[in-house]
């Protein structure tokens, strides 16, 4: 069993941040999906023996000037993700992935189009922020499947997807 942890949106607010890491546990995996690309460095303790990705957000001098990869392709068992902070970067990509992550638009949502599931957690910029309450999403991946949770700060899920493999 692996259990990733989605994050976007944080914008330097490690109150918020470091408050989703007290609520889980038994993380295996952390994907930042953007605003703000460093807000995970300092967070050793957090981070420490934890593989984390992560895309730069539109703030991010790397999305503009291209220093940095604004979408990663990364597979943990059999799992292909596509991460990005912006949805429009990911329709214009013919990437192959089983399930796409975006931020930006801090509102959680998710959506089956096609074959393909795209997920967006939401966003930690603060308790509230256009109207959407703060949110992250946790990704547990079993032998045939895998589970999407989306929670809210207090850690309760409010919304629950789970995804078999074909």
């Amino acid at each position: 069993m692996k259990k990733i942890i989605i994050l976007s949106d944080t914008h330097k607010n490690q109150k918020i941040l470091r408050n989703v890491f007290e609520i889980e546990s038994d993380y295996t995996h952390i994907f930042h999906l953007g605003d703000d690309y460093e807000d995970l460095d300092n967070n050793f303790d957090i981070t420490n023996g934890i593989e984390f990705f992560r895309v730069p957000g539109v703030y991010h001098p790397g999305y503009s000037n291209g220093t940095l990869p604004i979408i990663l392709e990364i597979e943990i068992n059999n799992w292909r993700f596509a991460l990005a902070h912006r949805l429009e970067d990911l329709l214009k990509t013919s990437i192959p992935a089983d399930i796409y992550l975006y931020g930006h638009t801090h509102h959680s949502n998710y959506d089956h189009i096609e074959d393909k599931h795209f997920i967006n957690p939401g966003h930690l910029k603060a308790k509230t922020d256009r109207s959407q309450k703060a949110s992250y999403a946790v990704i547990t991946i079993y032998k045939s499947n895998l589970e999407i949770q989306f929670k809210h700060l207090n850690g309760k899920v409010f919304k629950n997807k789970i995804i078999s493999k074909l």
